[in-house]
């Protein structure tokens, strides 16, 4: 796989294994002493949204073309961000 830039991941579906539609990827948080990913905040689907939520690398199932799949169980332990 070649490197990817983050810019090209903002905006891509994120979906869980399941295909539930979790919303679009906003940003990466990265680790600044390690340079490795912590975590990618979403923002969520739908006309109301809500809050973005924080979804840990650890959840990262594969990066896709157009989608950025994840664990079926980020849904639970993803945490809401106040936007």
């Amino acid at each position: 796989m070649q490197p990817m830039l983050v810019h090209d991941l903002v905006g891509r579906a994120v979906v869980t294994q399941d295909g539930t539609k979790l919303g679009t990827l906003k940003d990466v948080a990265i680790d600044g002493d390690s340079g490795r990913i912590v975590h990618f905040e979403v923002k969520p689907s739908g006309l109301l949204g809500g809050p973005h939520l924080l979804i840990a690398a650890e959840e990262l199932v594969e990066i896709q073309d157009e989608t950025i799949v994840v664990k079926d169980t980020s849904i639970s332990v993803a945490s809401p961000v106040l936007a």
